[in-house]
């Protein structure tokens, strides 16, 4: 029961940075191509999406005979999933307003967004350190609580979705070579 809570933590968090839509399953448009300009944007963000990724390669360990200690590994990677996110936001804020119609706002939305999600999982983070933990079953009750959270904060298109919601940079995304290498999407 621990290991699957611990993996559907870790399930939850992977799927928010993921950004397995950073190119889009449905075919691109033959007749029309993305702007050069947009393009480079886009790789921008998506290098420093998977940079943020990186940082959760590592699942939390779950030790079965040492609640306190699993839960330790779970605050470790709380910590790391925020701190994925700050670079996240980051990156995307470090590519510059993209070159396409509202692109500041959609820059703000789609960080803004990180931002109160880092937020969140900051606030999962300290209920979890502060939480009275000497059992499995008060361990149990922890990472539920979590699990619970994080399960709201899923998205399946992760950090990328408020992008993606302006065409110019849709279509950027579904072309995007280095988005197809980084997330081992499209053909």
């Amino acid at each position: 029961m621990k290991r699957m809570h611990s993996a559907a933590l870790a399930m939850s968090a992977a799927a928010l940075l993921s950004c397995a839509a950073c190119s889009s399953d449905a075919p691109a448009d033959p007749g029309r191509h993305a702007d050069p300009a947009a393009l480079a944007w886009v790789d921008k963000v998506c290098t420093g999406v998977a940079a943020g990724s990186a940082k959760l390669s590592q699942p939390p360990a779950v030790d079965s005979a040492d609640p306190v200690k699993t839960r330790a590994a779970m605050v470790d990677f709380l910590g790391k999933l925020g701190s994925a996110l700050d670079d996240m936001a980051g990156g995307i804020r470090t590519a510059g307003v993209p070159p396409v119609p509202d692109g500041q706002s959609v820059v703000d939305k789609a960080t803004g967004n990180l931002t109160e999600t880092r937020t969140k999982v900051g606030e999962t983070k300290t209920k979890m350190e502060q939480a009275k933990v000497t059992d499995d079953a008060s361990l149990r009750k922890v990472i539920s609580e979590a699990d619970a959270t994080m399960g709201q904060l899923t998205n399946p298109e992760g950090p990328i979705k408020e992008l993606k919601a302006n065409p110019e940079l849709d279509l950027a995304f579904s072309e995007s070579a280095t988005c197809k290498r980084v997330y081992g999407t499209g053909s």
